[in-house]
């Protein structure tokens, strides 16, 4: 069974656990690594983990487990009925699969846990098209797993990044 919660602080072996599992997914394109030159898979960690605690201060995180562990963790920001969700670590389950994020069973404990505090969209913004992230939001639209509507937003912020806003609900 598939939960969500809300946590207020990280425990560094768990955040070390999903980083580590998330990095190939960050290094395809999913985090734009250019923009902060070259970094070791150690500064990367430690650029991530700023960036939770960064979020963490003036918004709230949420860990995602099933029976045999966490499989991810989000941060991000509340405005009223609308999340943005702003960083994630995605890992797969104990089967080696990320399939979970396609399953009933996850889409009816993320739509609860939503409803518990309050949300009724949300927004996530992605390092542009085809990046796996972005194509990721697409297919669960495609496979019905969103349960809703997905407005997609292009913004560039410089030559060297687009951003996708992807806006459920």
């Amino acid at each position: 069974m598939i939960t969500f919660e809300t946590v207020t602080s990280i425990d560094e072996g768990e955040f070390n656990e999903l980083f580590w599992a998330s990095l190939p997914s960050l290094d395809s394109g999913s985090y734009p690594w250019h923009l902060y030159g070259t970094l070791t898979d150690l500064e990367k960690r430690d650029h991530m983990r700023g960036n939770f605690n960064r979020v963490m201060a003036d918004g709230f995180a949420w860990r995602v487990s099933d029976g045999d562990g966490v499989l991810m963790l989000n941060a991000g920001v509340q405005e009223g009925a609308t999340a943005k969700w702003l960083v994630g670590l995605v890992k797969p389950d104990a089967s080696g699969s990320k399939s979970y994020l396609y399953s009933e069973d996850y889409r009816n404990a993320r739509n609860a846990y939503w409803t518990e505090i309050g949300i009724t969209s949300w927004t996530l913004e992605t390092a542009g098209a085809n990046t796996p992230v972005h194509a990721h939001l697409l297919n669960r639209q495609t496979a019905d797993a969103i349960g809703t509507t997905l407005t997609e937003n292009s913004r560039e912020l410089t030559p060297d990044l687009t951003l996708m806003e992807l806006t459920v609900g």
